[in-house]
Parts: structure tokens; C-alpha cells; sequence
């Protein structure tokens, strides 16, 4: 396998990784948060808490480092450098600078595609996480109504 081919290859588990995480966050959330499915009302309340748990601030950077490890890795397969300040962009307004990356890195005709790609994968770590949200009230399973707190 072709050093081409093995980034190329990476990249890929890079992105699947990202799907991955999103499908355990999603089980875990809602494993945590069980009774909301009983009582939507306590939705807000949850939001809050989830907002500031350290399971979204292990979320959140888990899926950056994934993307940084991307970035690397595409990078290298292009044999390009990234400025410092496209890293620090990428970590405050990832939605900006990694469609940005993306433009000024591809030829005029890969462009679009691969600025699609990128959002079809952040709607996808999305669906993922939804995912594991269904799976875990699946086999975990909520409480019956009433019976929530």
C-alpha cells in the first residue's frame, strides 16, 4: 500500500471515528437523561446540564482533535502547510475555517464536493448521535409516562 494510499485510508477512519463518537455520546445522553422522554417539560432544565457536563466538553473535543488529525493528515497527503491562524480558526469556528481549508486547497471543479462533503459529515455525526440516542431507549429503555421526575 502507497503512502497515498494509507492517508487516504486514515482520513477515512478519521471520519468513521467521528461517527463512531457521535453514535456513543448519543446513547450515553440519552441514558443519562432518561426521564426527559416522560417528561418533556424537564427538556430545558437538560439542556442546560448537558451544556455544561463533561460529557459534551469530551465530546467536543474529541471530535476536534478528530478533525485536526484530518487536517493533518489531507495536509500531508497535498503536501501543504496550514498557516497558525487557520489552526486557531478551525478551533474556535471549525463551520468557517474548515470549509475555507477546504476551498483554497482543491482545484475549481473539487471545491463544491468537497465543501458538501464536509457538511454531509457534520449532518451525519448529527444523525449519528440521534442514533445512539434511539439505540440506548432501545435497550436501556425510557420510563413509562407518569413515572418520570
Amino acid at each position: 500500500m502507497t503512502d497515498a494510499n494509507a492517508l487516504h485510508k486514515r482520513k477515512t477512519q478519521a471520519i468513521a471515528a467521528v461517527f463512531g463518537v457521535s453514535l456513543v455520546v448519543g446513547g450515553l445522553l440519552a441514558a443519562q437523561h432518561a426521564d426527559l422522554f416522560a417528561n418533556p417539560a424537564a427538556v430545558p432544565a437538560a439542556m442546560e446540564a448537558v451544556r455544561g457536563s463533561g460529557l459534551n466538553l469530551a465530546y467536543q473535543i474529541a471530535v476536534l482533535l478528530l478533525c485536526f488529525a484530518w487536517l493533518e493528515m489531507d495536509s500531508r497527503e497535498l503536501s501543504i502547510r496550514r498557516p497558525w491562524w487557520l489552526n486557531l480558526g478551525v478551533v474556535f469556528m471549525t463551520s468557517i475555517f474548515v470549509p475555507y481549508y477546504l476551498y483554497k486547497t482543491r482545484a475549481p471543479g473539487q471545491r463544491g464536493g468537497a465543501i458538501l462533503a464536509y457538511f454531509g459529515v457534520f449532518c451525519g455525526s448529527m444523525f449519528a448521535m440521534l442514533a445512539g440516542m434511539v439505540l440506548a431507549i432501545a435497550f436501556v429503555g425510557a420510563p413509562p409516562p407518569g413515572k418520570g421526575n
